[in-house]
C-alpha cells in the first residue's frame, strides 16, 4: 500500500516539474543598457534583450540627457522610451479582451457591462 502511494507521490512530482515553467529573466536597468552600449552590443541586439525581458522604462529627461551623455543612439533612446507606451497598450489590450460580467435577476434584463 505504501508503495502504490510512493508511486503515486512520484509520479505527480515528476508531472509537476515538467509543466513548470521557468522564471523569466529580470528586467533590464539603464545601467545594463549603458554597460552593453559600452561593450559595442549592437542597437538591434540590446532592443531584442529589452524585448525579451520585458523591460519597461519610464525615462525622465534627465534621463534621457543622461542616456545620450552615455553613447545611447536616438534610436535606442527612442525604443526605451516606447516601452512603456507598448506596455500601456498591451495592457488596455489584455483588459478589453477579459469577459465582461454580467448578471440577471431572471426577468430577461442583465446588468453590468457590455
Amino acid at each position: 500500500m505504501t508503495r502504490i502511494f510512493y508511486m503515486a507521490f512520484l509520479v505527480l512530482l515528476v508531472i509537476g516539474c515538467a509543466t513548470h515553467k521557468p522564471a523569466p529573466p529580470p528586467p533590464l536597468t539603464q545601467s545594463d543598457v549603458i554597460s552593453m552600449v559600452k561593450m559595442s552590443v549592437t542597437d538591434e541586439e540590446i532592443m531584442r534583450r529589452i524585448d525579451e525581458t520585458r523591460t519597461v522604462f519610464r525615462l525622465s529627461s534627465e534621463d534621457v540627457v543622461r542616456l545620450r551623455n552615455e553613447g545611447l543612439s536616438d534610436r535606442l533612446v527612442s525604443f526605451m522610451l516606447d516601452t512603456y507606451a507598448r506596455a500601456a497598450a498591451a495592457e488596455q489590450r489584455r483588459r478589453d479582451e477579459q469577459p465582461r460580467s454580467s448578471f440577471s435577476f431572471g426577468f430577461g434584463t442583465s446588468f453590468g457591462h457590455h
